[in-house]
């Protein structure tokens, strides 16, 4: 009786780590298409819509492909409470006070969570990303912070 006890004590706490486990991968792919060692070098920047998170803003870093890029993830949340909507992004890394450095960043009426901006050859140069999610015709954006390589 007590060896059976164990053992469901043992498959229960074996289960629930499995579970557990589950639950606290991530919810989405943060590397950039080409270069899988990119890694988050500043502060999130995050969207709001009608007072509902929507968006996250990254920059990333690859010492693979020496460059950086911009990265904006569009919420389960807010997908799962817009199951039949649109929105366009436009993700870049910026230098300079705003001036542009990547391109392919910009994508038009989409249901997708998951946008990279082109690279940027950034090293030495002092970036950040900007994120712009439009929903039902509004402009939301936000930035990340600073990051000098």
């Amino acid at each position: 009786m007590k060896s059976l006890i164990i053992r469901r004590v043992v498959v229960v706490v074996a289960a629930m780590g499995a579970t557990l486990g589950l639950l606290s991968t991530p919810a989405h792919a943060e590397s950039a298409p080409g270069c899988s060692d990119t890694f988050q070098v500043s502060s999130t920047g995050y969207i709001d819509v009608d007072g509902q998170r929507a968006a996250s803003v990254k920059q990333f870093w690859s010492p693979k492909c020496q460059a950086n890029f911009g990265y904006l993830y569009v919420w389960q949340s807010f997908r799962n409470s817009h199951p039949h909507s649109v929105w366009t992004v436009d993700v870049g890394v910026t230098y300079h006070g705003g001036q542009s450095g990547s391109d392919g960043g910009y994508f038009e009426n989409t249901s997708g969570s998951d946008f990279w901006s082109g690279p940027f050859a950034g090293r030495g140069i002092c970036t950040g990303v900007t994120g712009e999610f439009i929903f039902n015709g509004v402009a939301h954006i936000a930035g990340t912070g600073a990051a000098c390589n």
